[in-house]
């Protein structure tokens, strides 16, 4: 499982960040990341293309790539952007954490 720190947003601020540790994670076939999102309140359109990304990459790979713990607020965001489709979700489990270091 994977999570930002000190973050309350996924945006054009970040999300190149992002993108190179998510694809880091990535590379190994067969890998299975969850991204979770707890504590994420706002995601603009350049976080949503880093997570459309990272699931079309994570498919090129024989991997996952699944965000779980999405607020109501990004909930909304999704259905409004019409991205339910190109996005997979679940629930958290037990895993263990890696964080992404980026700076609020």
């Amino acid at each position: 499982m994977v999570e930002l720190s000190q973050g309350k947003r996924l945006n054009t601020l970040f999300s190149g960040l992002v993108r190179e540790q998510l694809q880091d994670l990535l590379k190994e076939q067969g890998i299975s990341v969850i991204f979770n999102l707890e504590g994420i309140h706002f995601i603009d359109t350049a976080g949503f293309e880093v997570l459309q990304e990272m699931t079309r990459w994570a498919l090129l790979h024989d991997s996952q790539f699944k965000l779980c713990n999405v607020n109501d607020d990004v909930r909304e965001l999704v259905l409004l952007l019409e991205l339910e489709g190109n996005l997979t979700f679940c629930r958290c489990e037990n895993a263990s954490e890696r964080v992404l270091m980026v700076l609020d």
